[in-house]
């Protein structure tokens, strides 16, 4: 299956920066040859920094924000689940998208930013993250259904 030979590319890839420290010209051509104008998108987040690393204290909760063009993305890597409409739509037909290529690159490359907060704030981020993907989901179901 197409998804599963991706996603093990992405995360032998992966392996091979974080035991080298760093992001070789051969790393760049093969994440191009397997992911195309995706990897083109997800090199662009991680060289403009746009992954969120939330660490919550002192539970040590983990979100990943990726910042997309429109909004932000909540990737959770271990799942390599993406809340965006794309990852929605294709991801069973073997699709990575951008934003979990990206944050998985960034992790690697320890190119992300670290943002530590209080658990306090957990509730709170989660609220909002979940109250953005409520009204772009309505939105898109609305579109759907106008003719």
């Amino acid at each position: 299956m197409k998804k599963t030979s991706d996603i093990n590319a992405l995360e032998d890839i992966c392996k091979e920066i974080e035991t080298e420290g760093q992001v070789t010209g051969a790393h760049l051509t093969r994440l191009s040859a397997t992911f195309g104008p995706r990897f083109a998108k997800a090199w662009e987040t991680v060289k403009d920094r746009r992954i969120k690393k939330y660490v919550f204290k002192p539970s040590g909760r983990v979100v990943w924000i990726v910042v997309g063009k429109g909004r932000e993305y909540l990737v959770m890597p271990a799942a390599d689940f993406c809340s965006c409409e794309d990852f929605y739509f294709q991801f069973d037909k073997g699709h990575l998208c951008y934003h979990i290529i990206a944050q998985k690159l960034a992790e690697a490359a320890g190119r992300f930013d670290l943002i530590e907060e209080g658990d306090r704030f957990y509730e709170v981020l989660i609220r909002e993250w979940k109250a953005v993907e409520t009204r772009v989901s309505k939105k898109h179901q609305k579109e759907e259904a106008t003719p």
